[in-house]
């Protein structure tokens, strides 16, 4: 189950960057080239990434709010949860119950 976690925030983590990278070339004019990296590690970042990610899917591609905001707040959720039931291993339940 963990590897089909990771594949997904794989996934979504790509797709945000590739949206903060189209926001960032629409609302900065930099060269795409110039934007790569720095949307590349804010769609890494769990809650500034997916802050910019609403916003530039909602300006740069015209994207309801309410539906980029579902999305991207789904991979915020999956961090959490992954976080929460992975990491702390204390606030999960025992496997047996």
């Amino acid at each position: 189950m963990s590897v089909l976690i990771l594949a997904a925030y794989a996934a979504l983590s790509m797709f945000q960057a590739v949206v903060i990278w189209s926001g960032l070339v629409a609302w900065t004019g930099i060269p795409g080239v110039a934007a790569v990296p720095v949307a590349t590690l804010l769609g890494l970042v769990p809650g500034a990434g997916t802050i910019v990610a609403i916003l530039a899917a909602g300006s740069a591609w015209g994207w309801p709010w309410f539906g980029s905001t579902l999305l991207f707040c789904a991979l915020l959720a999956l961090w959490v949860h992954t976080t929460l039931y992975h990491g702390l291993p204390a606030l999960s339940s025992p496997e047996g119950e």
